[in-house]
């Protein structure tokens, strides 16, 4: 299940909140059920829960490595550069850059 968090951002911020995606698994019958266990467990996690919620139903069978976690696919005229500036690079993640990128 991914879903978006608003928390307080940290004094060395510039921004007012820090967004949060985060991916939790969850086992479940169905996506209705699924939702229901992430908003239970949305109550007891530190932050504000934007209400956005997205399933993601995983082949059935033991996780190994290699695994695929999470997919999201968005049509797009963008290109690499743009696609990520404008979605996931916007430069103020939090993240540590990968050497081999």
């Amino acid at each position: 299940m991914r879903s978006i968090w608003r928390h307080v951002a940290p004094a060395s911020s510039q921004k007012n909140y820090t967004y949060e995606e985060r991916i939790v698994l969850f086992l479940a019958i169905d996506e209705d059920d699924a939702i229901a266990k992430a908003e239970g467990e949305a109550k007891s996690y530190d932050g504000e829960c934007t209400g956005y919620f997205m399933c993601y139903e995983m082949d059935d069978g033991p996780l190994g490595t290699g695994h695929e976690l999470f997919s999201l696919m968005r049509d797009s005229d963008l290109s690499p550069d743009e696609y990520l500036n404008n979605f996931h690079d916007t430069g103020n993640e939090r993240a540590r850059d990968s050497e081999n990128a």
